[in-house]
């Protein structure tokens, strides 16, 4: 009981937060240039490529509920997360270095068999990584406050991945489709240096982090019973729909960024878009930290809201020889009103974890985690079909080595107009109605730690607690 309730040292919560790094930036490089590169330097079909992706991504999706029940039910001295986030750390490059391989078939049959099986390795690794460490993120601390710094710092590492991941490999792949450097030089800076920029901090969080929070040693089974359970509770099928609106509509930006620099505004530095976008939500994240102890987690998710839809809607009517500056502001102040939505889903997880607990009577983080990343791989991977579709129907025109860069068709063009101006108005103006109707505050998180913790319950407590079960449960 005394290791339950000590506090995490600070050189804990440093290594398990720097292995969100790989949360944050292994998932961002695939999202920004894996579509990309499957077009531009495979040579593969817009439509085909969307295709991989949407496989591979349903693959990981369905894997993922596998994971939670999997490290659920893991007893080991070394914990029931700890094991699959070390070992995972081991495999993670080699699996980039055969996804991220410049393979040249001479067939598409034979192109799209490879990238298919390579992706859905490289998921697999994903998938024993990240199902296991969202669960650790619950786990680490039993107290309200300390598990809120805990994630908060996690998301402060992962956006600065994010930042990273993004900025840099969208210069390294502009320098690629500049000619500026090799192929080969592009593999080795993507699969070597990413690959230990991700791997180091998880094999450290295999072996310097633990696991405070109890759990009993009945073990469950998976079955499609077990696999609905999270959705029995209300709350978590609240923060579901905000994270598959947000989780989503990042993916669709992210896909088509590279393309909507390239070929839609003319003179845009794609990094400037980016690192325009990334840059103002780490600068608010301090302002977030400051307020997320005190106001409820889904007004924070939602305060911002209207002005990002507005500036998206403005970059996607936006002329294509416009001033660019405008466009960079318009991106920022984007950036600044998607920051809460950016943040919130995985610091209210936590929350609604014990919630779960409370009503469900066992501790399921891992399933909870697991549906988590199924709903939202399984939007993302339809939503990045539907772009590589959209892509091949509109003729997207492949470049060469003797047009680097090629003019597209005005369909094409309005294609990925529509898809931002659609990702934006829609499905992010369906998540700020959610938010409105999910209302979860800093006095009923802190209550349902401490009706955990009791052993016995008085009259009072009891009542209480059946009061949160109506309301949450």
């Amino acid at each position: 009981m005394e290791n339950m309730k000590r506090e995490v040292s600070i050189k804990e919560k440093l290594i398990f937060a720097s292995a969100d790094f790989f949360g944050g930036g292994g998932q961002t490089i695939v999202a920004i240039i894996y579509l990309i590169f499957l077009t531009n330097v495979i040579g593969i079909n817009p439509a085909w490529a969307g295709t991989v992706v949407m496989i591979s991504k349903l693959w990981d999706a369905i894997s993922d509920p596998l994971m939670g029940v999997i490290s659920d039910n893991t007893r080991s001295k070394f914990g029931r997360r700890k094991p699959y986030i070390f070992a995972g750390g081991i495999i993670l490059i080699i699996s980039m270095g055969l996804l991220w391989y410049p393979v040249a078939f001479g067939t598409q049959v034979g192109l799209v068999i490879y990238v298919t099986v390579t992706y859905l390795l490289y998921s697999t690794v994903s998938t024993m990584i990240s199902v296991p460490y969202s669960s650790l993120s619950t786990e680490l601390s039993t107290r309200y406050e300390e598990t809120n710094r805990v994630n908060l710092l996690r998301l402060v590492f992962s956006l600065i991945s994010t930042a990273i991941c993004t900025i840099v490999p969208v210069e390294i792949f502009g320098m690629l489709s500049r000619g500026q450097i090799s192929l080969t030089t592009f593999y080795i800076l993507i699969v070597v240096g990413f690959g230990l920029f991700f791997s180091i901090p998880l094999l450290l969080t295999g072996i310097f982090t633990k696991e405070r929070v109890s759990y009993g040693d009945e073990k469950s089974h998976f079955s499609f019973a077990q696999f609905v359970k999270p959705l029995k509770v209300k709350s978590f099928r609240r923060l579901l729909g905000l994270y598959l609106c947000q989780s989503t509509n990042l993916d669709i930006l992210s896909a088509i960024a590279l393309y909507y620099a390239l070929y839609v505004i003319k003179g845009m530095d794609e990094t400037i878009f980016m690192a325009s976008f990334l840059v103002v939500q780490l600068l608010m994240l301090p302002i977030l930290n400051l307020m997320v102890n005190k106001v409820s987690k889904t007004k924070l998710y939602r305060f911002g809201l209207p002005i990002s839809i507005v500036c998206a809607v403005y970059i996607g009517l936006f002329p294509s020889d416009g001033n660019v500056d405008l466009i960079y502001m318009a991106t920022a102040l984007m950036a600044m009103g998607f920051a809460g939505a950016q943040t919130m889903s995985w610091i209210i997880f936590p929350d609604v974890v014990d919630i779960a607990q409370l009503g469900l009577g066992e501790r399921i983080s891992g399933s909870l985690s697991g549906v988590m990343t199924f709903v939202r791989k399984a939007a993302s991977a339809i939503a990045i079909f539907i772009i590589g579709q959209v892509l091949s129907i509109t003729g997207f025109i492949k470049p060469t080595d003797e047009v680097p860069i090629p003019v597209q068709s005005e369909s094409t063009v309005l294609g990925l107009r529509l898809i931002l101006i659609f990702a934006w108005l829609l499905i992010m103006g369906v998540a700020f109605l959610l938010a409105r109707q999910f209302k979860i505050t800093p006095e009923v998180s802190k209550k349902v730690k401490y009706l955990l913790a009791k052993e016995t319950l008085t009259e009072e407590d009891e009542k209480e607690k059946q009061e949160i079960i109506d309301e949450f449960v």
